[in-house]
């Protein structure tokens, strides 16, 4: 719908275009063709090297208690594995192995023309877990998890639902139904597509 708004008018000579294949695409007079631009997005699941521990993140948009995998737009030029080895480092100072970089899913993300590409990737400290340094302008906070503080936050979001609605979880926490400090995001997004495939493993 944004893209039909904002694209009245053919980019190549200006005439007025008509919408074609379900409205997926535009023709103007002159017969050229075009579709909507898609911005590339990463989206990883970043663990230890012994995947004991994930690497999960709250930025300012979300409640406190709400963390989630690291995320961010591919640049112009940048392939995706370079984009996942960059946007973890700008934003939690964490260097990743290139070579841990395995493509897992992807998902159509409303921004509102994004597609969001989900990796898993190992942090570069062979012992350990990599120091964390995040970018105050994109997070608020960062942190190791162990796999059984996000098996129970799984299994904690699930019971709750609308983990993004505060008052739902304030509720449960009234009611006495919850008393924990980490959710993950909900089944049907990628984050959390790429959560339960580590914690399966």
């Amino acid at each position: 719908v944004n893209w039909r708004g904002s694209h009245q008018f053919c980019t190549r000579c200006g005439s007025p275009v008509e919408f074609e294949h379900g409205g997926t695409c535009t023709r103007c007079a002159s017969g050229h063709m075009a579709w909507p631009r898609q911005d590339p997005s990463i989206i990883v699941l970043v663990t230890n090297a012994d995947s004991t521990h994930a690497l999960l993140a709250r930025s300012p948009r979300h409640p406190s208690y709400l963390y989630t995998a690291l995320a961010g737009f591919v640049e112009p030029g940048e392939n995706m594995e370079s984009a996942v080895a960059r946007e973890v480092h700008e934003e939690v100072g964490v260097n990743v192995n290139h070579h841990s970089i395995i493509y897992h899913a992807s998902q159509a993300w409303p921004f509102p023309q994004s597609c969001m590409i989900g990796f898993h990737a190992k942090a570069n400290a062979a012992d350990g877990l990599a120091t964390i340094n995040i970018d105050t302008k994109e997070l608020v906070d960062a942190r190791w998890f162990e796999k059984e503080d996000v098996y129970l936050a799984a299994r904690d979001t699930d019971m709750m639902g609308a983990v993004l609605d505060r008052q739902v979880v304030e509720a449960q926490k009234a009611n006495g139904k919850w008393a924990g400090n980490l959710l993950v995001p909900s089944k049907g997004v990628l984050a959390r597509t790429l959560v339960d495939h580590w914690l399966e493993e």
